[in-house]
C-alpha cells in the first residue's frame, strides 16, 4: 500500500506571488487572491497525483481526473480517476470501509465489465482510490443531460452490466448498490460496473466489512434499492437484478420507478411493495422490453428472473425483436416498397 506525501498548506498566487494559507480549503477549490483579486485553483495536488478536474461527487467523497506526478521518463503518465476521502469528512471511518471494500472486491472479480481499481492509498490525510478513468461518463450523466438513450442502447447496457454481475456472483459477490451513477462507459461506449463499496461476499461472510449497513441509515440510493434490503435482509443476486431494473427504467422513462424523496426506511419499504408498471405504449417501447423491466422490478424476489442466464436470454430476445421491428419500420417507410405493394394490389 502506497503512502501519500503530506499536503502543502501554503500556495503562491500565480499572478502576484502572495502565499495563501489553503489548509482549510477543500481539494481543487477556486479561491480569490486578497491582494490582486486573481482567481486560482488551490490544493491541486493529492499525494503523488496532480488533480486536473472534478468528475463527480458522491456520499463517499469526490472523484477527480488526475495523473501521477514525477513518473519515470520511460513511462507515460496516463490520466486516472481518483476517488478521494479526506479525514475531515464527518463519516470518515464508516466511508473508509467502503473504499476498502471497493478495492478488495474489484481486485477479486477482475472482469472486463468491472471498473478496475489500480490502487488504494491511505495515509494520515485520508484515503484515495486510483481507478481507470471512464471517459464515456455514466448512465446517470446521460439521463441528466435530458437526452434519453435509445431503447437499443439501454438493452445493450443492461446485457453488459449483467455480465459484470454474473462474474461477481461467480465469486460469491453481490453488488447491492446498482444505480445509474455506478454504470459507467468507456470511450468506445461499452458499459462497466463500478463502486463495490456496499458489496458482500456470500461465500466468505467472515470477510464482509459491512454486515448490516442499513441499521443506522440507508447508504444505498433509495430509488433503486430492493425492498428486501430495505427490510433488513442482506439480499442476493435477485436484489442486484432489481437495482439494474430500476436503473434501466429510469433510463427508458427519464424518471426513477418510485418517488422516494423524504421517505423513511419503513415508508420506502411500504412504497416498494406496490409493483411498478412500465407502459410500452406511453414510452413507445416494445412489449418485450417493458415486460423484461417490469419483471426485474417485482417486489417479491422469487417473481424476478431465477438466474442470470434466464435474464440474459430475455435481453437477447428483446434485442432480436427490436431489430426485427426496426427493419420492418424501415421497409414500410421505403418508397420503393410502398410502390411495389401498391402494384401488387392492382
Amino acid at each position: 500500500m502506497t503512502h501519500l506525501s503530506p499536503e502543502q498548506t501554503e500556495e503562491a498566487c500565480p499572478a502576484c506571488g502572495l502565499l495563501l494559507d489553503v489548509t482549510e480549503e477543500v481539494l481543487f477549490s477556486l479561491v480569490k487572491c486578497p491582494r490582486c483579486l486573481c482567481e486560482m485553483r488551490v490544493r491541486k495536488r493529492y499525494g503523488a497525483y496532480e488533480l486536473l478536474g472534478v468528475l463527480g461527487q458522491g456520499g463517499s467523497g469526490r472523484v477527480f481526473r488526475g495523473r501521477r506526478l514525477a513518473a519515470p521518463e520511460s513511462e507515460k503518465s496516463e490520466e486516472v480517476a481518483l476517488k478521494i476521502l479526506e479525514k475531515s469528512h464527518p463519516d470518515y471511518e464508516e466511508h473508509l470501509l467502503l473504499f476498502r471494500n471497493e478495492s478488495k472486491f474489484a481486485a477479486l472479480i477482475q472482469h472486463p465489465r468491472v471498473v478496475p481499481v489500480i490502487a488504494l492509498e491511505e495515509d494520515e490525510h485520508g484515503v484515495c482510490l486510483v481507478m481507470e478513468i471512464m471517459e464515456g461518463g455514466s448512465l446517470h450523466d446521460q439521463i441528466e443531460s435530458g437526452e434519453k438513450p435509445s431503447e437499443r442502447r439501454v438493452l445493450e447496457t443492461g446485457l453488459e452490466i449483467l455480465k459484470a454481475l454474473s462474474a461477481a456472483y461467480a465469486k460469491g459477490i453481490i453488488h447491492r448498490d446498482l444505480k445509474p451513477a455506478n454504470i459507467l462507459y468507456s470511450p468506445s461506449g461499452g458499459a462497466k460496473l463500478g463502486d463495490f463499496g456496499l458489496a458482500q461476499n456470500l461465500k466468505s461472510p467472515e470477510e464482509v466489512t459491512l454486515v448490516a449497513p442499513f441499521e443506522a441509515h440507508l447508504m444505498a440510493t433509495p430509488d433503486y434499492v430492493a425492498p428486501e434490503i430495505l427490510a433488513g435482509e442482506n439480499g442476493d443476486f435477485r436484489s442486484d437484478l432489481y437495482g439494474l431494473g430500476g436503473s434501466l427504467y429510469h433510463a427508458l422513462t427519464g424518471e426513477p420507478p418510485y418517488a422516494t424523496d423524504g421517505k423513511s426506511l419503513k415508508e420506502l419499504h411500504q412504497l416498494k411493495t406496490v409493483p411498478v408498471k412500465l407502459s410500452c405504449k406511453k414510452y413507445h417501447l416494445l412489449p418485450e422490453t417493458a415486460a423484461l423491466v417490469n419483471r426485474m422490478l417485482k417486489p417479491q424476489p422469487e417473481k424476478r428472473f431465477a438466474s442470470y442466464e434466464e435474464l440474459q436470454s430475455a435481453f437477447l430476445w428483446a434485442l432480436d425483436q427490436l431489430e426485427l421491428s426496426q427493419k420492418k419500420a424501415a421497409r414500410s417507410h421505403n418508397p420503393l416498397t410502398w410502390i411495389a405493394s401498391l402494384l401488387k394490389k392492382c
